[in-house]
C-alpha cells in the first residue's frame, strides 16, 4: 500500500530560518522525500541545501535535473530554476516566471499533485504575497494533504493566510508542532485520489516546456483585457476552482494578489522614467536657454526659459504624485 511520501514545502520571508528550524527536528528515519522552494534572487550563491544539511539528519542537495525523488533526502529549488516533479524523478527548468519569481511554489505543488496525488503532502511556511496558495488548492483538489503555518506563528503571515483562503480545510500547526504533524502524516495510507482536472493537467505541463499556440487554445479560460506586465502579451484568466489566476503566450503566470503587484511595479518604473525624462528636458532647456542669452538672442532664450519653467511645474507636481502613491 502507497504511503503519503512525497512532501512539498514553500516558503518566502523568514523561510530559511523556518526551514531551517524544521530539518532540525525531523528524523533520520523520515519515510518521505522533501522538496523545497525558498524564494531567492536569481544571482544568490544558493547556500539553503548547506544550511539544512547541516542543521538536521537528512540529506539535503541542491536539486539538479533528472535526480531521483529519494525517502530521507530533502531536495532544494536552485536559485533562477523551478523545481518540478514528474512520474520520472525531478525536473529542473528554466521556466517563465509565476508569480514574478523563479523558483516559484506553485510548479512545484501543481507537478506533484499531477503526477502523485493523493501521495503529496504539501506545505506553506512563512511568507509574503499568495504563491503556492494555487499550488496548495491543486494538492488538495487531488486528494493530497495541506498543510500551512499558522499564520500568527508566521514570522510573514502573508503567504499562509492566501493558502487557507485558498483551502480552508488546511491543517495548521505551529512551526513547533509541524514536525510532528508531518511525521504523523508520513506515515498514513495514501487514499484513492480523484481525477486530476484536465486544466490542471495542461498548466503542469506547461511549466515542464515552452507554451505553444495549441497550449494556448487549450488553456481552459477566457480572453481578458489585461497584458502582461512582463512581456506584453495578452492574458487569459484561468478557471481554476474559483482561483482567479492569469497565463499570458508565453507562460507567465498571477495570482489575482500577483497580477496587481507587477501592476503596481510596472507603473512606479513608468512614472519615474517620466520624471527623469522630465528632468532632462527642463535641463535641457534651460542650456539652449543661457546659451540663446550668451549669443544675444534674447527672445529666443526667453522661449526656452519659460518652456523650463512649465516643465519644472510639471516635474513637481509629478514628484507629489509619485508620493502620494507610495505605500
Amino acid at each position: 500500500m502507497q504511503t503519503r511520501d512525497i512532501v512539498v514545502l514553500g516558503s518566502s520571508l523568514g523561510g530559511v530560518e523556518a526551514l531551517a528550524s524544521l530539518a532540525g527536528s525531523l528524523p533520520a528515519s523520515f519515510p518521505a522525500a522533501l522538496l523545497v522552494v525558498q524564494h531567492t534572487a536569481e544571482q544568490s550563491p544558493g547556500l539553503l541545501a548547506d544550511i539544512l544539511d547541516r542543521r538536521g539528519a537528512l540529506d539535503a542537495v541542491q536539486a539538479e535535473d533528472g535526480m531521483p525523488v529519494e525517502r530521507g533526502r530533502i531536495l532544494v529549488a536552485p536559485p533562477g530554476r523551478h523545481l518540478l516533479l514528474t512520474g520520472n524523478g525531478v525536473r529542473v527548468a528554466y521556466g517563465p516566471r509565476e508569480n514574478r519569481v523563479r523558483p516559484a511554489v506553485d510548479p512545484l505543488f501543481r507537478s506533484a499533485a499531477v503526477h502523485y496525488r493523493s501521495r503529496v503532502v504539501g506545505v506553506i511556511l512563512t511568507g509574503t504575497q499568495g504563491d503556492g496558495a494555487a499550488g496548495l488548492a491543486a494538492v488538495h483538489r487531488c486528494g493530497g494533504v495541506a498543510v500551512v503555518q499558522d499564520p500568527a506563528d508566521a514570522s510573514a503571515p502573508e503567504m499562509p493566510s492566501s493558502a487557507l483562503a485558498a483551502v480552508p480545510d488546511a491543517r495548521t500547526a505551529t512551526l513547533a508542532d509541524l514536525p510532528g504533524v508531518l511525521t504523523a502524516l508520513v506515515g498514513e495510507p495514501a487514499p484513492e485520489p480523484p481525477p486530476v482536472p484536465e486544466w490542471l493537467r495542461i498548466e503542469a505541463e506547461l511549466s515542464e516546456r515552452a507554451m505553444t499556440d495549441q497550449d494556448w487554445e487549450r488553456l481552459p479560460g477566457r480572453a481578458t483585457d489585461f497584458t502582461c506586465p512582463q512581456c506584453n502579451g495578452s492574458l487569459r484568466q484561468v478557471e481554476d476552482d474559483g482561483l482567479p489566476r492569469f497565463r499570458c503566450r508565453v507562460g507567465h503566470a498571477y495570482s489575482a494578489d500577483a497580477l496587481v503587484g507587477a501592476k503596481d511595479a510596472s507603473l512606479e518604473d513608468a512614472l519615474w522614467l517620466a520624471l527623469q525624462t522630465l528632468q532632462e528636458r527642463g535641463q535641457m532647456l534651460d542650456r539652449l536657454a543661457r546659451e540663446e542669452q550668451v549669443g544675444g538672442r534674447s527672445r529666443s532664450a526667453a522661449g526656452y526659459a519659460e518652456r523650463a519653467r512649465e516643465t519644472q511645474t510639471h516635474v513637481e507636481r509629478l514628484r507629489h504624485l509619485i508620493q502620494k502613491l507610495s505605500p
